[in-house]
C-alpha cells in the first residue's frame, strides 16, 4: 500500500511538472492576444448594456446577501467581483489567464487520478474553448468559474476516504447541495458527471454512479421549490450550457465553444479512464507472452528505430493548443466584431475623434445600427454632422435607433444620454430608469439620474442615486466628484453643461414621451429653445434621411441665429434639389449656396441624365466616385456610394 501511494505521489509530482512548462508559451501567446487583440477593457464598457447579462458588482452586505439569496449566486459574486479588473486591460487578460489555469490545474489532478501519462495538450483544451468565446466579446467568466467549482468539489468527493456507497451517498448530499447554490446547475451538472466518472472507473461502483444523478436531480428541485421559491425549469438552467446567457443571439460555433467548456473535463477524464484501461489489458496480454532471447534484441531494435518519430510527439503536442487557437481564429474571424465594442467604448469615454477615425476604417457594406449611431452623434460632436453626414456607411434608423420594437438595454443606455444631450430630461430619466430596473446594480444608469435630477433641481434625489454609484469600485471617484461639487458648488465646465441641457427642457415638467413620430419630438425641442443647436441637426438630418427637403429649406433662417457662417453643404445640396425639382432657381440672395456646391449639382444632373440601359453600370460607377458621400446621391438611389 506505501509503494502504491509512493508511485501516485511520484506519479503526480510528474505530471504537475510536467503540464505547465508544456503548455507556457500558449498561454504566454494567449495573454498577450488577450491584452492586446482582444483587450478586455472593451469589455468592461460592455457589461449591462451590450452583455445584459454579464454579472454587475458592488460593494456592500446588502449586494452580498442578496447574491447569495439565489442559485449560482457566489459564481455571480464573484465573476462580478473579478470583472471590474476588466477596466484595466492587462489586469483583465492576467484574470482570464489565472481562471483558465485554475481550471487545467483541477483537471490534471483528475486526470493523474484516471492514470494519464502526459497532462499537457489534454489540460489547456478547455482553456482554448474560453479564449475563443473571449475572442467574440462575450464574458464567460461566470461558466468558467462553475466549471472551475463542479471540477474542484468532484475532486475533494474523490479525496474522501470514505469506501462504504451509503456513506458516500450521504455525503454526495450535502456537497452538490453547495455547488448548486454558489454554482448553479452549472457548477452541480460538472461535480455529478466527473464524480459518476470516477465512481465507474476509479472505484468500480456502479451502485454510486446510478445513484448520484436522481441525487443530484433532487438536489435542484427541493431547494428550488422549498428554498429560493423558483421554477424548476428555470432552476435547472442556472449557469448550464443549456441556456446560454453569454451566447444569447450567437452562431452555432460560439454555442459549441461553450458545451466545450462544460464538457471537455469530464469527457477528458473519461476517455483517459477508458485509454488507461486499454493499455492496462494490452500490458497484461504482452506480459502472458513467452519471450526469447532475439526476440528482446529485436524489440530494442525497434525501438531505436522509433525514437525520432518517439521525439517529435511531445514538441506537437505542446503545439496542439497553439494550433487549434489559431485555427478557430483564424475560421471563426469577423472584421465587424471589434469595431462594434471599440466604438461603444469611444463613444462612452467621449473620444469622438476616435469614433469617427474608427468609421473610416469599417469594412465595405459592413454596417452596425449602433456603430452608425456613434458616428453619427460624434460627427454632432466634432461639427461635421451637416457636412460629412453621408461619407460614412449609413443606417436611416441610427440616428435615434428607431429600428427597435422595444428598446434593448444598449439602446436604453444610448437614447438616455442622446436624448439627456439633447435637453430632453424626462425622457432621459424613463429610459435610464428602465435601464436600472433590470439590473442589480449599474453605474452608467445611475450616473445618468444623478445627472437628470441636478437638471430638474432635485438635489436630494441626486444625492441618493451618487451614493449609489459610490459603490461601484470604478465610478466611486466619479460620485464622490459630484457629491463633492454638491456640498461646495458645481464647478464652471459642470454648471454650464447643466444649465444647457436645463435651457433645452419640455416646459411640461411632467412630460415624458407620448407616442410621437422622432421629427416632432425635436421639433418641440427646438421650439422649447431656437438655440438648442443639437436638436436643430438632428432635426435636419431627419427631414435629409426622409427625402424632406421642403422641410429643410423652411428651417435655413436658423442658421443665424446657431451661429453658421455659412451653409452646411449637405443643407445646399438639399435647396438645389428642393428647387431643382420644381424647375425654379434658388434666391441666391436670400439663400447662401456656394458656387462649388451650384457646379458639382449640374454636373450630377448631366451624369444621371445621360445614362442609359447599356451604360448603366458606367454611369453608376462615375456618380458613385464623384458624388457618392453628397446628398445629390443619397436623394437619388437611397444610399451612400462609398467606394
Amino acid at each position: 500500500m506505501a509503494e502504491t501511494t509512493q508511485a501516485r505521489t511520484s506519479k503526480g509530482m510528474t505530471l504537475r511538472a510536467q503540464w505547465l512548462p508544456q503548455n507556457l508559451l500558449f498561454f504566454v501567446l494567449c495573454f498577450l492576444y488577450l491584452w492586446l487583440v482582444v483587450e478586455p477593457h472593451l469589455i468592461y464598457h460592455c457589461f449591462g448594456t451590450i452583455l445584459p447579462d454579464a454579472p454587475l458588482f458592488a460593494t456592500g452586505r446588502a449586494f452580498l446577501l442578496n447574491r447569495l439569496a439565489v442559485p449560482g449566486g457566489g459564481v455571480l459574486y464573484v465573476a462580478g467581483l473579478l470583472s471590474q479588473g476588466y477596466y484595466h486591460a492587462c489586469l483583465g487578460a492576467l484574470i482570464i489567464i489565472l481562471v483558465a489555469l485554475g481550471i487545467g490545474e483541477s483537471l490534471r489532478r483528475h486526470l493523474a487520478l484516471a492514470g494519464a501519462a502526459n497532462t499537457g495538450s489534454l489540460t489547456a483544451l478547455p482553456a482554448v474553448a474560453f479564449f475563443l468565446i473571449y475572442s467574440h466579446y462575450k464574458h464567460p467568466l461566470p461558466a468558467a468559474l462553475a466549471v472551475w467549482l463542479g471540477l474542484v468539489l468532484a475532486l475533494a468527493f474523490e479525496k474522501l476516504a470514505f469506501r462504504r456507497t451509503w456513506v458516500r451517498i450521504a455525503t454526495c448530499v450535502p456537497m452538490a447541495a453547495f455547488a448548486f447554490w454558489m454554482g448553479g446547475s452549472g457548477a452541480l451538472l460538472v461535480f455529478a458527471t466527473t464524480a459518476a466518472v470516477h465512481a465507474i472507473f476509479l472505484r468500480r461502483n456502479w451502485t454510486l454512479a446510478i445513484l448520484i444523478p436522481p441525487t443530484s436531480v433532487a438536489v435542484v428541485w427541493v431547494p428550488a421549490q422549498y428554498v429560493f421559491l423558483i421554477a424548476p425549469r428555470r432552476a435547472f438552467s442556472i449557469l448550464t450550457p443549456f441556456v446560454p446567457s453569454v451566447v444569447t443571439g450567437a452562431g452555432p460555433f460560439l454555442r459549441v465553444l461553450i458545451y466545450c467548456l462544460y464538457g471537455l473535463a469530464p469527457l477528458a477524464v473519461l476517455l483517459t479512464f477508458v485509454g488507461s484501461r486499454l493499455v492496462a489489458w494490452r500490458r497484461q496480454k504482452s506480459a502472458g507472452r513467452s519471450k526469447k532471447t532475439k526476440r528482446r534484441d529485436k524489440h530494442g531494435a525497434s525501438r531505436h528505430k522509433r525514437s525520432f518519430p518517439a521525439a517529435l510527439f511531445k514538441p506537437a503536442l505542446a503545439a496542439a493548443p497553439i494550433v487549434l487557437m489559431a485555427l478557430g481564429l483564424y475560421f471563426d474571424r469577423d472584421e465587424l466584431r471589434k469595431p462594434y465594442v471599440l466604438s461603444n467604448y469611444y463613444a462612452c469615454e467621449k473620444r469622438w475623434d476616435d469614433v469617427l477615425a474608427l468609421g473610416r476604417r469599417l469594412p465595405k457594406g459592413r454596417i452596425n445600427v449602433f456603430v452608425n449611431h456613434d458616428i453619427l452623434r460624434a460627427l454632432y460632436h466634432t461639427g461635421r454632422l451637416p457636412y460629412d453626414m453621408f461619407t460614412f456607411p449609413l443606417n436611416p434608423h441610427a440616428l435615434l435607433i428607431t429600428h427597435e420594437q422595444r428598446e434593448s438595454d444598449l439602446a436604453l443606455y444610448k437614447l438616455s444620454n442622446a436624448f439627456l444631450e439633447l435637453g430632453h430630461a424626462n425622457l432621459a430619466q424613463k429610459l435610464a430608469s428602465e435601464l436600472l430596473a433590470t439590473k442589480d446594480h449599474l453605474g452608467v444608469a445611475l450616473e445618468t439620474l444623478g445627472q437628470v435630477s441636478l437638471v430638474k433641481g432635485q438635489p436630494d434625489t441626486a444625492r441618493i442615486y451618487l451614493n449609489a454609484l459610490k459603490r461601484d469600485p470604478i465610478r466611486q471617484e466619479t460620485a464622490q466628484s459630484w457629491l463633492h461639487d454638491l456640498d461646495h458648488g458645481l464647478s464652471p465646465d459642470r454648471a454650464a453643461y447643466i444649465e444647457r441641457i436645463r435651457s433645452c427642457m419640455p416646459d411640461d415638467p411632467l412630460a415624458v414621451a407620448a407616442a410621437e413620430p422622432l421629427e416632432r419630438t425635436l421639433a418641440r425641442l427646438l421650439e422649447r429653445n431656437p438655440r438648442n443647436k443639437m436638436a436643430f441637426e438632428y432635426l435636419m438630418a431627419c427631414y435629409l434621411l426622409t427625402g424632406k427637403v421642403d422641410k429643410i429649406v423652411e428651417n435655413l433662417h436658423r442658421l443665424d441665429e446657431l451661429g453658421y457662417h455659412t451653409t452646411p453643404t449637405l443643407y445646399e445640396e438639399a435647396v438645389l434639389i428642393h428647387y431643382g425639382a420644381q424647375r425654379q432657381k434658388p434666391d441666391l440672395g436670400r439663400i447662401k449656396i456656394s458656387p462649388g456646391t451650384i457646379q458639382r449639382y449640374q454636373r450630377f444632373v448631366q451624369i444621371r441624365g445621360s445614362m442609359q440601359p447599356q451604360t448603366q453600370q458606367a454611369t453608376f460607377n462615375l456618380l458613385i466616385r464623384e458624388f457618392g458621400t453628397s446628398y445629390f446621391f443619397y436623394f437619388a438611389f437611397g444610399s451612400v456610394g462609398l467606394v
